[in-house]
């Protein structure tokens, strides 16, 4: 059977090559999505391994990518760009000296590959991972002694997340899915001023994430005669 006849025999549901995606065929779809959510972040993690945890910070972005369907699910590769906001902790003594690290502009671009399992009808679960670079603007400032401590210096470096959820198909072109992910941008060197002598320190980032993903696929398909 031809490639032209199999499009024809599918019917009402099969408009292009691309929609040809049966029980049994194996096919590629494009698509478009969009991401929100939390992160649950430490900045500065210390060399003793002690982490300071803070409140969650909204993330967002979106996702461009291609789904190759499956009997059992699909795969995905997909390019994803975040930004996040800000994060902080402070230090500080009784005596009201204290010093305050902030990692603001926070950035992510990943390329990710998933694996959707779909035991039900709608209803699947997802795993899977990313590698790319992110970055932020490492700022430090502080009262008392802590303001003789100052910076305000952009680092970027490699970054990776790993995660997996649950997703469900509103329908044939359009699914959401709930996920969690931990993410992690690898330490990098920023700079510091003490009382006007330059000195280099140390600085990372990662986060637990929860995030609520929708996805649309053939987006355009729409605008085509």
């Amino acid at each position: 059977m031809t490639l032209v006849s199999a499009v024809s025999h599918a019917g009402d549901s099969c408009d292009s090559l691309l929609s040809c995606c049966g029980t049994g065929n194996s096919c590629r779809q494009f698509y478009l999505g969009g991401i929100v959510g939390a992160d649950f972040a430490t900045v500065d993690k210390t060399s003793t391994g002690t982490t300071i945890p803070q409140d969650s910070l909204f993330t967002a972005g979106g996702t461009a990518g291609m789904r190759f369907l499956r009997d059992n699910g699909a795969y995905r590769l997909e390019f994803e760009g975040r930004g996040r906001d800000q994060a902080s902790l402070t230090d500080g003594d009784p005596a009201g000296d204290s010093v305050t690290v902030r990692a603001t502009d926070g950035w992510s671009a990943m390329v990710n590959i998933w694996r959707d399992y779909k035991p039900y009808e709608s209803f699947g679960l997802y795993a899977g991972g990313g590698i790319g670079a992110g970055g932020y603007r490492s700022t430090i400032s502080g009262t008392g002694l802590g303001s003789l401590i100052t910076s305000n210096d952009r680092v970027s470096n490699f970054a990776w997340q790993a995660g997996g959820g649950i997703f469900y198909e509103i329908s044939k072109r359009a699914t959401i899915d709930l996920g969690y992910r931990f993410f992690s941008i690898s330490e990098s060197t920023a700079t510091l001023d003490f009382i006007g002598i330059p000195t280099d320190y140390q600085t990372n980032f990662a986060a637990s994430e929860l995030l609520l993903s929708v996805r649309i696929y053939e987006p355009f398909r729409g605008w085509r005669r």
